[in-house]
Formats: structure tokens, sequence, C-alpha cells
């Protein structure tokens, strides 16, 4: 039996940003957490509520660690680290003049 997301628990939200953390997408965690895809999915998509947050926080917090990974390695010479490091600079400056 399906529970609704207002039956969330804040344990819940702590495996959802875990599960985002290591990529499974939208989709995969409602079939997880045994709640309705379209409803997860678009709440997944909604910023004003907490399951986006978790969703958003986990997602990016992965990001966060495989970028240090990234530069740590192209600091120490690695050519297809720093190929990659230049390539997430140039992706900042352009998300960050659209905004």
């Amino acid at each position: 039996m399906q529970k609704s997301l207002a039956e969330l628990t804040d344990k819940d939200f702590e495996d959802i940003k875990n599960m985002a953390e290591l990529f499974f997408t939208p989709r995969e965690i409602a079939l997880m957490m045994e709640v309705s895809c379209e409803i997860f999915i678009d709440e997944c998509a909604n910023p004003d509520t907490k399951l986006f947050n978790a969703f958003q926080s986990g997602r990016l917090q992965s990001e966060l660690d495989l970028r240090k990974s990234i530069i740590k390695l192209a600091k120490s010479g690695s050519s297809p680290a720093q190929t990659m490091a230049m390539d997430l600079l140039n992706k900042s400056t352009l998300k960050m003049l659209n905004r």
C-alpha cells in the first residue's frame, strides 16, 4: 500500500537525501519509498517543498564531493581532471551569466 507524501517522516527525508546523493532518480526513489511516482516527481520539481530541498541537497552534496575530487586531481597534474575542471569552470561561468 502506498503512503502519501504527508506521511513522510524526517527519517524518510534523510533517506531521500541519501538516495539522491547516490544519483537515484525521483521515480526510483518514489518506488523505494512506496509513494506515488507522479506526485513524488511533481514535488521534486517544486522548489517550495521540503521534498525538493531534500532531493536537491542530496544531489548537490555528491556534486560537491565530485568537484572537490576533480579539482584535487587537477591540481596534482591529472590531465583528464584538468580538462574536467576547465569544463566545470566554463559551465559555471555560463550559469552565472544566464542566472
